[in-house]
């Protein structure tokens, strides 16, 4: 689409008319259009989200998946329309590039024309904005929601997390300590989602809990956690019919944001890294798809069904029947994707596939073996159109496609990953701990002949728990 707009204006075609409102001091705002204006001036200075505004931007610390981005972007340019800088040489020597000698003559007359939002009332210009932006082509339900929540708490929080704790400081106005504070709460959230960067196809074999770090579901996937992180009550937006107006935005409240981003913090300690409390879910077996795709709506379910564990303090439970829970969820991943394709992704979906883990949980602590559970869902109203089918994969082609490497991959995956010791399931291996067989206070030593992979949680408190002889 860049490619595209780039070669509307060059050679002088309709532009659509960039919309912008200024302010009492004299500043001018775009209404809308900053995508048309940033299209063109990326042409210009050959930064397409990697050159050297953006690494400013983004403190030299780009995405991976950005810099790709960029590259294909400025390829399919160079390719069709030439770079800024053949025009440049052209115009110093006409001729001396034939393939943009026509395009250098048509740019000298190329323009973006400009409509102006009247009067200095900064509100009038907001209700320009949101007017524009829900009417043709409309801006996300959630993308409007964090826009028009963009001072509060979870929003700013939100937008750190996804960021890695650059680019534009929603919380400018912090103090130095509150500020950093949250920079790095937000870093370590952003290594613990999306280290190491997904690959497409995958290449590696860690795979990262939230997937891309870079797409258009990023932020509102990231805007969800933190509600559910939070208990902040979410509201399915697609289902709304009423347009959304401007709010009064307030200044940011430190104290608020810093609770907020600790406690989305805890909860990814919950699911990830190596902290002592971490259950170290395996990425393959509860955010990935067996074709290795992908399931942000499976990552908001399981973050949902955590924070219920910690309000009823049901990990001990949850540990005991892991394994089997989990295995269970393996062979019968095509569930989640037909929850999914039923009730919709991402706020619309969640809910029921944490309902279906539920079920699947409590028939597991009731004693039922994985052929009983899947009875059960088949006897009951709610489950019972699921079916169990295999991935249909690329049939008869010499070259395998990328969704059957994605699926192999998968299916390695979660054939070879290292198994907890203590409670049998699989260990993602960014909190994979190194635990004694033997105690430490029973005379253990830390030698490899004493040493078992564990998950951080079973050994710091599933462990103790089985010493006591409890059931």
């Amino acid at each position: 689409m860049v490619k595209d707009f780039v070669r509307a204006f060059v050679e002088d075609e309709l532009v659509p008319s960039v919309i912008c409102w200024q302010s009492p001091s004299r500043l001018s705002f775009v209404i809308d259009g900053a995508h048309r204006l940033s299209a063109i001036i990326a042409w210009l200075i050959d930064d397409y989200g990697d050159g050297v505004l953006s690494s400013a931007l983004h403190n030299f610390n780009i995405p991976e998946e950005q810099v790709k981005v960029a590259e294909r972007t400025r390829k399919l340019i160079e390719a069709e329309i030439g770079s800024y800088k053949m025009f440049q040489a052209e115009t110093q020597t006409p001729g001396s590039i034939p393939s943009v000698t026509e395009r250098a003559r048509s740019l000298a007359h190329a323009n973006v024309p400009l409509l102006w939002v009247k009067g200095s009332d900064s509100a009038k210009a907001e209700r320009a904005f949101f007017t524009i932006n829900q009417s043709a082509v409309e801006i996300d339900a959630t993308e409007l929601k964090i826009l028009n929540s963009r001072t509060k708490p979870n929003a700013i929080a939100a937008r750190a997390i996804v960021r890695d704790a650059k680019g534009h400081k929603y919380w400018s106005t912090f103090s130095p300590g509150g500020a950093q504070a949250l920079e790095g709460d937000a870093k370590a959230i952003y290594a613990a989602l999306y280290r190491p960067p997904l690959q497409s196809p995958t290449g590696t074999e860690e795979l990262p809990i939230a997937g891309y770090g870079y797409g258009t579901q990023t932020l509102p996937l990231i805007f969800e956690f933190v509600n559910i992180a939070n208990s902040i009550p979410i509201a399915d937006t697609s289902k709304s019919k009423r347009k959304f107006s401007i709010t009064p935005q307030e200044k940011p409240d430190e104290p608020a944001t810093l609770k907020v981003i600790s406690g989305t913090e805890k909860l990814c300690r919950r699911i990830t890294t190596k902290h002592a409390s971490s259950l170290g879910l395996h990425p393959a077996v509860y955010f990935y798809a067996s074709s290795g795709r992908h399931q942000p709506t499976a990552v908001l379910a399981m973050a949902q069904l955590v924070v219920g564990f910690e309000a009823t303090d049901r990990f001990i439970e949850f540990t005991k029947i892991r394994k089997e829970f989990e295995e269970f969820l393996v062979t019968h991943k095509m569930y989640v994707n037909q929850l999914t394709i039923k009730h919709g992704s991402m706020t619309k979906g969640f809910a029921p596939i944490r309902d279906y883990y539920e079920f699947v949980l409590k028939l597991l602590w009731a004693g039922r073996t994985a052929d009983e559970t899947e009875a059960a869902l088949r006897e009951s109203d709610k489950y019972q159109t699921l079916v169990k089918e295999k991935p249909v994969l690329t049939k008869k082609a010499k070259d395998f496609s990328s969704e059957a490497k994605q699926h192999k991959l998968l299916q390695t995956v979660l054939e070879t990953a290292i198994r907890c010791n203590l409670c049998g399931a699989r260990v993602d291996k960014k909190a994979m701990h190194l635990g004694h067989t033997v105690d430490k206070k029973d005379g253990g030593l830390a030698e490899t002949s004493n040493a078992e992979w564990q998950h951080p949680f079973c050994d710091s408190t599933y462990k103790p728990h089985l010493a006591k002889g409890e059931r």
